[in-house]
């Protein structure tokens, strides 16, 4: 996976992922901010960063499907991830659901329904004129996937996520997953024939450990008891914190719940993929106007999407004032879960 592709004319074209390809599309000036000026705001969502972990912790148990001490290893590293936790309570959470995440999902599939092709599959190809054919003389499109698995019935890509519910509406939304679908076609151009994605959804729960209850609070409580008892005395006893051992295994026991994890299969649409590769093509007409014109729009109807605001809301309700800039945000290159990609190579 460290592989490096070395520069030639076959890959001096500027290198395109989904991700930089769907900022453009929803807020011109978002991607103008993190891919061309190459702002990353310093403080990362909390939700992402446990998504990470585990998607990492993921990887790695797929990667060591032989050693003796595959689990080991990686509550080994999810320890290393939030090794802070005894003075962060915020990362006791995360670490106590990580852990006991990874401990339900190695037994619920230590015997898997499928045979690892590949893991964090990476890839560049060829973006093309839907109408003649033609290689774009631009651009090139560059992705990793989480996997790539063999069936039955064939290979499928599988996508791993973390969520907090698995409902009809969040089913739905996997239908929408134009990043995945995308990569299937340009997967399959490789050699790779892809008939299906497999979204391995693992849940979190909402669990939380007992915190016990103070002197003062236990005091109240007992008052309140013996009131109501007609002896005026109460027997209650102090509620103590709860450990963290005890927290594990009500963890545990709530992770061997057939409903902790969810596996989703979606079959390609040979309609969708042809759609897809029509909206590739448009957008990056459209990018090629904005470079020429430098023109970046602002699309503030994507300023709040997904119920929180826009990282860089602070910086373009600031007028783009370079001390915003310095103080909530950092440079630092985008794409760089992508390790094959040649690093001089400029980002879309």
């Amino acid at each position: 996976m460290s592989q490096v592709i070395a520069p030639s004319a076959a890959n001096d074209k500027t290198l395109l992922t989904y991700s930089a390809l769907n900022t453009f599309r929803n807020c011109p000036r978002k991607y103008k901010n993190r891919y061309l000026d190459k702002l990353r705001p310093r403080e990362r969502a909390e939700a992402l960063s446990f998504g990470s972990v585990i998607h990492t912790a993921i990887e790695l148990w797929y990667r060591s499907q032989n050693a003796e001490s595959r689990l080991r290893d990686v509550l080994t590293y999810i320890d290393d991830a939030f090794e802070d936790r005894l003075a962060d309570s915020n990362q006791m959470v995360q670490w106590h659901l990580a852990t006991a995440m990874i401990r339900g999902y190695a037994e619920r599939y230590a015997i898997e329904e499928f045979e690892i092709v590949e893991v964090e599959k990476e890839f560049v190809g060829e973006i093309r004129n839907p109408d003649t054919g033609r290689q774009s003389q631009t651009f090139r499109i560059a992705g990793k996937v989480d996997g790539i698995v063999h069936c039955h019935d064939g290979l499928y890509l599988i996508e791993h996520k973390t969520a907090s519910t698995v409902d009809s509406s969040y089913l739905d939304k996997l239908w929408t997953d134009t990043q995945i679908a995308l990569y299937c076609h340009y997967l399959r151009e490789l050699g790779y024939p892809i008939v299906g994605v497999i979204y391995n959804v693992l849940l979190k729960s909402r669990l939380k450990q007992g915190k016990g209850e103070t002197q003062e609070e236990y005091e109240a409580r007992k008052a309140e008891l013996a009131a109501k008892n007609k002896s005026g005395k109460s027997t209650a006893k102090r509620q103590m914190p709860e450990t963290d051992d005890e927290f594990q295994v009500r963890l545990t026991e709530w992770y061997s719940r057939p409903e902790a994890f969810h596996r989703e299969f979606i079959y390609l649409s040979e309609d969708r993929l042809a759609m897809l590769q029509d909206e590739v093509w448009e957008i990056t007409q459209q990018y090629l106007d904005a470079r020429r014109r430098g023109k970046w729009l602002l699309n503030t109807s994507n300023c709040f999407s997904y119920q929180r605001p826009c990282e860089y809301l602070a910086y373009c309700q600031s007028g783009f004032n370079p001390n915003v800039a310095d103080n909530l945000y950092e440079i630092a290159l985008p794409n760089e879960e992508l390790s094959r990609v040649d690093s001089e190579a400029p980002p879309f």
